[in-house]
């Protein structure tokens, strides 16, 4: 299967090296997006002892990163801490609309955006990840943002619908359904596709397979401790 998915088999380093290349941090074959903006790292399947002396080197003594696709044995010093099933989906058959009540979302609203990622849990959301794409919001009648979700990985070709977040009393009132078509329609205007990732045990999926999102692929996503101090090798 991952043959056949071309770029969205490495979906970071392809935003990396072309959309997005204004956040990356590179050491040697190892990138990742600038802190600020995202926590994202792209890295070969099989992994050297160069790149993992790089992955130290960006990630940063003691910090935790997230592996995906991993191949090759953690070294010593290394601790994997979890691992979770990541689903990739692609929304090429999906309907989009655009939505006359969404609002564009941009540095002005990260503060409210900060605070429903915090209580809806989407997933990671920094203080700059607006600048990644178009983020679209939908606000109550007293101006509180109860809804959101915007376009984050930008692989050659795709743009990743993600943060698609509902504050808890505003939910069942499909506003992630309209907003997922709208900025899904904002990607297709420029002539891309749509697509998202989500866990295994997100129930969000039952959505997204019913709006026509189609699994594409499933890839380990693992969360591993960097060593405190660089890992002595020789004999």
């Amino acid at each position: 299967m991952r043959s056949e998915l071309g770029v969205l088999a490495d979906p970071v380093g392809e935003s990396l090296r072309g959309a997005h290349a204004r956040h990356a941090v590179r050491r040697g074959r190892i990138s990742r997006y600038d802190p600020a903006v995202s926590i994202f790292y792209a890295h070969p399947p099989h992994l050297s002892e160069e790149d993992w002396s790089d992955l130290r080197e960006l990630a940063g003594p003691g910090s935790t990163v997230g592996l995906r696709g991993r191949r090759s044995p953690l070294p010593d010093g290394w601790t994997w801490q979890r691992t979770f099933t990541l689903l990739v989906y692609s929304g090429e058959s999906v309907t989009t609309r655009p939505d006359d009540e969404a609002v564009v979302l941009g540095p002005g609203d990260v503060d409210d955006m900060l605070a429903l990622v915090a209580q809806a849990r989407p997933g990671p959301f920094a203080r700059r990840t607006v600048e990644l794409g178009r983020y679209l919001g939908l606000r109550d009648d007293d101006g509180e943002l109860v809804a959101m979700a915007g376009e984050r990985m930008r692989p050659p070709g795709w743009g990743e619908i993600s943060a698609v977040a509902t504050a808890e009393r505003a939910r069942g009132r499909g506003y992630a359904d309209r907003l997922i078509r709208a900025v899904g329609d904002h990607i297709r205007q420029r002539g891309d596709i749509p697509f998202l990732h989500t866990t295994d045990d997100n129930p969000a999926r039952a959505l997204y397979e019913r709006m026509g999102f189609t699994l594409v692929d499933e890839v380990p996503l693992e969360i591993v401790a960097v060593p405190e101090a660089p890992v002595d090798t020789a004999p």
